[in-house]
Parts: structure tokens; C-alpha cells; sequence
């Protein structure tokens, strides 16, 4: 019995994809979305990790709603709007100490309310030759039937348990 046990744990957590409350997450890549609405939400969460490892602004830039804000990298109490987001990006990118750029998204919960969705993200960003975590707060909005990222909030956190 403690052996079956035992198997359906460890398949639960290395194998099953998940859905949201595991742990420090699902990651993005394994999430299962449980309707259309959040396919299309972590279909944008990776899109800006993809543009952030492929260093390109432009597939960054195609998941935020013209309107978006960000926290800044450098400065949590400053806020930019799309352009200034934007161009932190490729700030960024002309940075020769930043090297290959890699994201792991841990999808921790998705809230859909009408028309506005809050994800909790633990996120492990490696970039500048470390890994730095973060907790994670994105906001989004559908307008016309698409969903745009709103709102991006972080907060430094110490190093995933056992990862």
C-alpha cells in the first residue's frame, strides 16, 4: 500500500501536468488550462518569456495592452507605462553582461473575473550570469475578446525550495 502511494505521489508531481496550488507552482510550459480563457492568458505568459530569451521587444511588447504598466526592474517604486517598458527591454538587451536570458514561469493560481485575470506567478529569471526570483503579480484584461497583459508586479524572493 505505502508503495502505491509512494507511485501516484511521485507521478502527480513529475509527471501529471497540473493546474493551479502545487507546491510553488505548475510550470507554464506543463500548466493544463482549464477553458479558452486561460489558454489564451498563459499562451501570453510565455510569449514574453519567449521574447525575453530570444531578446526581441517586439514579441515582448505583442502581450501588453497599449495602456499597460509595469513595475521597474531597477527601481520597484517607479511604474512605466508601454514605452517605458519597451524600452527597459531593450535596454536590457544592449547589455553585453546579460548573456543567454532563460525563464521558468510557476504558474501558482489563475483568477478570471469577467473580464480581468490575476495570475501568481514564481518565476526563476536567469540573466547577468545568476538566477533571480521573484514572486509575481500579472494582471490582465480582455478588451474585443482578446486578453492583453495590464499589469506586471514583482517582488524579489529567495530560491525556489529544492530547485
Amino acid at each position: 500500500m505505502l508503495a502505491l502511494a509512494v507511485f501516484v505521489l511521485a507521478h502527480l508531481w513529475f509527471v501529471h501536468p497540473g493546474w493551479a496550488d502545487h507546491g510553488i507552482g505548475v510550470p507554464a510550459s506543463r500548466y493544463v488550462a482549464r477553458n479558452d480563457d486561460e489558454a489564451a492568458i498563459v499562451r501570453l505568459i510565455r510569449t514574453v518569456g519567449e521574447g525575453w530569451e530570444r531578446k526581441d521587444a517586439d514579441r515582448i511588447m505583442s502581450a501588453y495592452a497599449p495602456d499597460a504598466t509595469q513595475r521597474a526592474w531597477d527601481n520597484p517604486d517607479v511604474m512605466l507605462d508601454y514605452d517605458g517598458i519597451r524600452s527597459e527591454a531593450l535596454g536590457a538587451f544592449r547589455d553585453p553582461a546579460i548573456g543567454q536570458v532563460r525563464f521558468e514561469d510557476w504558474i501558482h493560481r489563475i483568477y478570471i473575473v469577467n473580464h480581468t485575470a490575476a495570475v501568481e506567478i514564481n518565476q526563476r529569471f536567469h540573466g547577468w550570469g545568476r538566477d533571480h526570483y521573484y514572486r509575481d503579480l500579472w494582471t490582465f484584461v480582455r478588451r474585443q475578446g482578446q486578453w492583453r497583459l495590464f499589469r506586471f508586479d514583482y517582488e524579489p524572493q529567495p530560491p525556489f525550495p529544492g530547485r
